[in-house]
């Protein structure tokens, strides 16, 4: 068994960082390379030798701590081709301790060192001398060596255009103290004598490896004990994915130029006019939450609507301040100015995605999200830098609650209007019908709507048609319903349902039309107290957080969540399992296409035009498969993508 790391210039191996360092443990030996960088272009100046990769294939058992991307690290360093991690073998003797921990706990934080202190018991001191080492040496880059290139935010390389503004540039210039032993004469550095200089980085790097080796040991003997034969299966959810990830991670997601710039240009001009609106409303050059205040709650005299739970302030959340809207007088300077300031903020969140996009295309005209396989305390993926996941295709989300507002969001663009398959592609986007409300109706087997939907109900429409005794459900009966609906998958309490319905009573109803469900909620509490955990599909744990009982001022396990956890990790288990099946079959029968990119229960297909209708019907049978084998129906829709993400058309099959 061989626990490896890596250490680079930056996060963004595709655009421009570069691997200066790697070390591997085996339990008893400490093996390292570590090359300089040349601090006027942040690559390194040699490359590294063969023993690396003779060492690696000599193992049994390969340990990282987030593989995904120690391996391009390696990639990067010449130690594998890009290519090799695309097959499901490469993987096969490759163990990430995130996906171990994940298993064994996974409320736990996924970083090494909060790991390595909780089940190791030890600390991380080396990692603190290096982050002191490197500030000090940043220090001095910038006041004797101006040219050297270390890492900020004037995207002077090309490795720090897809960072965002908190990013923690130190740890993008651990190869910095190696470079001022050799480049700043000792004369100009007394508190950093050389020989500390050349060996604190190593001092981390042998940390990492070392706790990487020990947690592992650690977490697999406690698996063992805890789940028996039985570890291996509950490790294939993820594992099983892990080349599909890297893939989809390589190819990444083509950015249409043209409708980039139109979406950014027309954000900057809203948020010009929507700034000024603003300023004329309430006077104010730059609106702090105390300001915010001040102008509501002491200027308009509005009634708050809560208060913040730490210094009782009146609340200024987006929630609150939507309410207060709706509650202002209609033409007052209030209710005018808070449709402009909503809208505002909508316009920058947008704008702030958009940039973030721009910024981190390469030559090639696309992004390279990174995807977590074990990133969400249930089973479901999650990605950053950027963070596809986060691109809905919702509507106008006032248009309905607020017309004022939901007329200056008219012109907002599209998020997927940026996005879509390559010129000479289509996409097959690949959405699995109300997931997450079959999965609810499956797992409390309330009978009387898993009959609705067999019978094509959508399942709003059904719970508006239950409560309100009508077979034809207007728009605010649908919502109401869907409130509920998510109400009862997301563990809200009773008057929490019927205060966002407004109509009391509406629990009682509910839990009376439903029992089966309502029992099934009640006993997951009840479980969660004795056990602290619950199974989702294929027997795969999930802890819930501890919090504080408002009304007992216990600390105690988060029960109201457990069915949460247990419909999403259910999704998060179907969902990867459908990525193996529909990855494995395009392989083997249609390699020119490919899993391009998941979002939650939707998975988009990248495939030449004119693909053959066989091929996407066997796509949408795989999918349905990978629910069935847990005995559920899940139908899938599968909408054609031939340029713009957002101009989806029906396929019939």
């Amino acid at each position: 068994m061989l626990a490896v790391d890596t250490e680079t210039t930056g996060l963004y191996l595709r655009n421009g960082c570069t691997t200066f360092a790697i070390g591997a443990y085996d339990g008893s030996t400490f093996f390292h390379q570590c090359k300089a960088i040349n601090p006027h272009t942040r690559y390194r100046i040699q490359e590294f030798s063969s023993t690396i990769r003779s060492r690696l294939d000599a193992a049994d058992i390969v340990l990282y701590h987030n593989a995904h991307f120690d391996i391009a690290a390696l990639c990067e360093a010449g130690v594998y081709d890009w290519e090799e991690p695309n097959t499901p073998s490469f993987w096969s003797k490759i163990l990430d301790t995130t996906s171990l921990a994940h298993l064994h706990c996974s409320t736990d934080s996924l970083a090494l060192d909060s790991l390595t202190l909780k089940y190791l018991n030890k600390g991380y001191p080396e990692d603190t001398e290096l982050t002191l080492t490197v500030n000090k040496c940043r220090a001095i880059a910038r006041s004797q060596k101006p040219d050297w290139l270390i890492a900020d935010g004037n995207k002077r390389h090309p490795s720090m255009n897809p960072c965002a503004a908190n990013t923690r540039w130190n740890r993008m210039d651990y190869w910095l103290p190696q470079a001022v032993a050799a480049g700043v004469p000792e004369c100009n550095r007394p508190d950093l004598p050389t020989r500390h200089l050349n060996t604190v980085m190593l001092k981390y790097l042998r940390a990492d490896v070392t706790n990487t080796y020990e947690l592992a040991q650690h977490l697999f003997s406690e698996l063992i004990t805890r789940h028996d034969t039985h570890v291996t299966d509950l490790l294939s959810i993820n594992k099983n994915v892990e080349h599909i990830t890297w893939k989809m991670e390589s190819s990444g997601l083509w950015v249409h130029p043209v409708e980039l710039q139109e979406a950014i240009e027309g954000c900057q001009y809203y948020i010009e006019v929507l700034k000024k609106k603003v300023y004329e409303l309430s006077q104010l050059e730059h609106i702090t939450d105390t300001s915010l205040r001040d102008l509501l709650f002491q200027k308009w005299i509005l009634e708050p609507v809560k208060h913040t739970k730490k210094t009782y302030a009146p609340s200024v959340d987006a929630h609150s301040l939507l309410k207060l809207h709706v509650e202002a007088d209609i033409g007052s300077d209030a209710r005018e100015f808070l449709a402009c300031y909503l809208s505002l903020k909508k316009y920058e969140k947008k704008l702030t995605s958009l940039t973030s996009y721009s910024n981190s295309r390469n030559s090639s005209g696309r992004i390279h999200p990174s995807y977590f396989i074990v990133g969400t305390k249930t089973c479901r993926m999650s990605a950053r830098n950027p963070n596809p996941q986060n691109i809905t295709k919702a509507g106008n989300p006032y248009e309905d609650d607020a017309p004022d507002i939901a007329h200056w969001l008219k012109a907002s663009p599209q998020m997927r209007s940026v996005f879509g398959p390559p010129p000479g592609y289509w996409w097959l986007s690949a959405d699995y019908s109300q997931l997450q409300l079959r999965i609810f109706a499956f797992i409390t087997q309330e009978q009387e709507m898993i009959d609705a939907f067999d019978a094509g109900w959508d399942a709003h429409n059904f719970m508006a048609k239950k409560i309100f005794n009508t077979s034809t459900p207007n728009k605010a009966q649908r919502r109401v319903a869907k409130n509920v609906n998510f109400g009862f998958i997301f563990g809200a309490s009773p008057w929490k349902i019927e205060e966002t319905a407004g109509i009391p009573g509406l629990w009682d109803i509910v839990t009376e039309l439903f029992p089966n469900a309502h029992a099934f909620i009640e006993e997951t509490k009840k479980s969660i107290e004795e056990r602290g955990f619950v199974e989702t599909f294929g027997g795969y744990p999930l802890e819930l957080k501890e919090h504080i009982n408002k009304r007992t001022g216990q600390l105690e396990k988060a029960a109201h969540a457990g069915v949460n956890f247990i419909v999403q990790g259910a999704e998060g288990v179907i969902v990867k399992r459908a990525m193996f099946l529909t990855d494995n079959y395009l392989t083997e029968h249609y390699p020119a296409g490919k899993v391009a990119l998941q979002v939650h229960d939707e998975l988009n297909f990248e495939v030449p035009e004119k693909c053959p209708k066989k091929h996407i019907r066997n796509l949408k049978s795989l999918m349905e498969q990978a629910a069935y084998e847990y005995g559920l129906t899940a139908p899938v829709e599968i909408d054609l993508v031939t340029h713009r993400w957002d101009k989806e058309s029906k396929i019939k099959l």
